[in-house]
């Protein structure tokens, strides 16, 4: 049964992640309002999100809006419309979830202008589906491509994303020694292989930092270093040269060899690797 819509309800958005996939605030307008007009139908306003991304709806407040202002019976809306799906959801499950959940039993249908169809109808349900299910598929291999990219850069010995450990910066996609920051690394492993605690080298290398004054070639000049921070350099083998990368999405755990420039020997690092594993068992 085709549902006679009357009275309808718009819906914009300018994503803040990318402004590739944007189409202005004022044509999304102009399209709804000129789409309306054809059919006939009342259009009772357009509620705006800008620079918000589709992935946090908790942050769209207009949003939020709409969907109470359009299941008010008061209101009698028959339709939210939008100018192209991914406007009002990015991904496939939620718009669908949206549908199912949040208009279907307000009798509300889903109409987009540039994707040419609306739910009122099975055919238009059928086609919602389909083109959500090419998308999701063209995301998904973006997403691959990208990963791809990132695993062979890192195996290349390049930066592929993620933190740059303490004691080194990045030029032209490979890594540098900070030399300023090195110094302080160097420092920290020399004193834990002399015996001195993670407490004591993170008050000495604090108050070094507070007398050397604003040293423009560290980003740390007037941090207050912690036990945490001097355990997380100390365990971490990037000083040796080994590049490791492992990726949030990918979780590749690629290491490459001799991929950086070391700032410690690897004879000092196993040192101090097997100074903290013995004090780990004497404090177990």
């Amino acid at each position: 049964m085709i549902q006679l819509i009357k009275n309808v309800v718009g819906y914009v958005r300018i994503s803040s992640d990318s402004q590739r996939d944007n189409t202005s605030v004022a044509e999304q307008k102009k399209r709804i309002q000129a789409y309306c007009t054809s059919q006939n139908w009342h259009l009772k306003g357009i509620f705006v999100d800008e620079a918000k991304s589709g992935s946090k709806i908790d942050e769209r407040i207009e949003y939020a809006k709409m969907l109470e202002f359009a299941q008010d019976k008061c209101n009698q809306i028959d339709a939210i419309i939008v100018f192209k799906s991914d406007r009002i959801h990015r991904h496939l499950k939620n718009l669908l979830i949206m549908i199912e959940d949040d208009l279907q039993p307000h009798d509300i249908a889903f109409i987009s202008v540039s994707e040419n169809f609306d739910t009122s109808t099975p055919q238009g349900m059928l086609t919602l589906q389909m083109l959500g299910s090419f998308a999701e598929f063209e995301r998904n291999l973006i997403n691959e491509r990208t990963r791809s990219g990132r695993v062979v850069t890192a195996k290349s010995g390049k930066y592929a994303g993620g933190k740059i450990p303490y004691g080194y910066a990045i030029m032209d996609g490979k890594f540098i020694i900070n030399d300023f920051e090195a110094k302080i690394v160097r420092e920290m492993f020399q004193m834990y292989s002399e015996g001195k605690s993670y407490g004591f080298i993170a008050k000495y290398i604090s108050s070094y930092f507070k007398q050397s004054g604003d040293n423009p070639e560290s980003s740390d000049a007037n941090k207050n270093w912690s036990r945490t921070s001097i355990c997380y350099i100390l365990r971490n083998a990037s000083y040796t040269g080994l590049l490791s990368y492992d990726g949030k999405k990918e979780k590749n755990q690629i290491q490459v060899k001799a991929s950086i420039p070391a700032i410690i020997s690897k004879q000092l690092f196993n040192k101090v690797q097997a100074m903290r594993e013995l004090k780990r068992k004497k404090n177990a």
